[in-house]
């Protein structure tokens, strides 16, 4: 069993993983990205709108496939420090099973419900046919999306993290091509942006399988005879990060409707441009914490608790530094932001850029909880992990959404989203100091 993550320096470690993942997440963060540029110049505000309504369906096929990706590789890379290889196999052919299940059963759901769905959503009776026109081909390649996040943290923990930077790098890649060429020369507009996107997501799921198919990976198929008992350890360990993309989406269909109560569709277009950014962010955010994971997990699973926390001191120095330049950026520069992503009238140039300044105060917080929560899932403390990700993701911030522009409107919307960040972190650092205390006064204890 290779033993590199056990013994090798863990700052050469960690940015072996991290560049890495940080690529992979950058390139799938492309999609959106480039989407909501190519919709929101080829059909205006409405077009940005309508990206804004469709986004929570990524969030479903991220939060299924992290769910059992992510509680694989935690609980995989836990064995791997055990020493135990069949366990490993048995953890992955449990993780698949599941990831079929349920993938089955939300396509059928989304399938049929689709319409409906987008109406949730937010979408309205002139939204809804640019919301459709892009997600049939979304809804279309579901198993695709689902394959490609769960085998993410998988391959990772196979210490293969160049074959996820590829893969999504040649998705994202040709992604940017698609969505030129389907949107203005082919003039397929919703449409054209939702078949690139498919089409990408098909090239990043054909270089991820020659991992397996090429017999790259160490990994192979075991029976388990205790399903149950294993499938609830899975999910016990990935939901905590997993959690954070429902979170998303089910933040952005209350935000949605907020702002069509409280603002109009020229704030719900801003808003859109807003959330994308944020979806980018919270994904490199998010990148931080799954480069991590399989150093922390693993050491843990071996009792090595010194190069434990010390993959902390570089994650968290990460993730102070990425949320800073996250925030700076937005605050500096609202203007060519909007314009980037649409073709935007006068009252979205004059409405914008005091949207964007108030929500960037969020971001620095924003990376600071989330790669806490990934760093308490990948030591196997899920309880506090999950209570982070549900406060910030839906329950105090959706409190926050309902509450807040009773008394300031549309702003309240914002102050919502900026606010909760704020309180979840002074949450979750002070605990951070806690168990790091705990930790290491149990490793003097034990060496005495």
């Amino acid at each position: 069993m290779n033993t590199e993550l056990l013994t090798s320096d863990v700052r050469k470690l960690y940015f072996k993983y991290l560049l890495p993942s940080l690529g992979g997440v950058l390139a799938t963060s492309i999609y959106s990205t480039v989407d909501t540029i190519a919709v929101g110049q080829a059909c205006g505000p409405d077009g940005a709108a309508a990206i804004a309504v469709i986004n929570p369906l990524f969030a479903i096929f991220n939060f299924i496939g992290l769910l059992f990706g992510i509680g694989a590789s935690v609980e995989m890379s836990r064995a791997k420090g055990e020493g135990n290889r069949e366990k490993a196999d048995r953890i992955f052919s449990v993780s698949l099973i599941l990831l079929a299940v349920a993938g089955i059963v939300s396509w059928t759901l989304i399938s049929l419900f689709l319409e409906e769905l987008l109406y949730f959503c937010g979408a309205d009776d002139v939204l809804l046919p640019y919301a459709m026109d892009y997600s049939f081909w979304i809804v279309l390649s579901y198993p695709l999306f689902l394959f490609n996040v769960f085998m993410a943290p998988v391959i990772r923990y196979d210490e293969k993290p160049d074959t996820i930077m590829k893969a999504t790098l040649a998705g994202g890649l040709f992604n940017v091509f698609g969505d030129y060429f389907f949107v203005f020369p082919l003039s397929m507009g919703m449409a054209g942006a939702g078949l690139a996107t498919a089409m990408g997501a098909l090239i990043q799921t054909l270089v991820l399988s020659f991992h397996f198919i090429r017999k790259q990976s160490a990994l192979s198929l075991r029976r388990e005879r205790k399903f149950m008992s294993r499938s609830l350890r899975i999910i016990s360990s990935g939901f905590g990060a997993s959690i954070l993309d429902v979170a998303i989406g089910a933040l952005t269909v209350i935000a949605n409707r907020q702002t069509m109560k409280y603002g109009g569709s020229d704030e719900l277009a801003v808003l859109g441009i807003v959330m994308t950014i944020s979806f980018i962010l919270q994904h490199l955010f998010a990148g931080i914490g799954q480069a991590v994971q399989p150093i922390a997990s693993t050491n843990y699973g071996a009792g090595k608790t010194d190069r434990v926390w010390q993959s902390y001191r570089y994650l968290i120095w990460t993730a102070f530094i990425f949320g800073l330049v996250s925030t700076a950026a937005c605050e500096l520069f609202p203007l060519p932001l909007i314009n980037l992503f649409v073709d935007a009238s006068e009252n979205v140039l004059e409405i914008g850029p005091h949207i964007v300044r108030v929500y960037s105060a969020s971001l620095f917080f924003m990376s600071l909880n989330i790669n806490i929560v990934f760093f308490l899932q990948s030591i196997l403390i899920p309880v506090p992990s999950l209570i982070i990700s549900l406060a910030r993701g839906l329950v105090l911030s959706g409190i926050l959404l309902i509450i807040l522009p009773l008394f300031t409107g549309f702003d309240g919307i914002l102050y919502a989203l900026v606010l909760a960040e704020v309180l979840c972190t002074l949450f979750a650092l002070p605990y951070m100091m806690y168990i790091r205390h705990k930790a290491v006064r149990s490793t003097v204890s034990a060496r005495i």
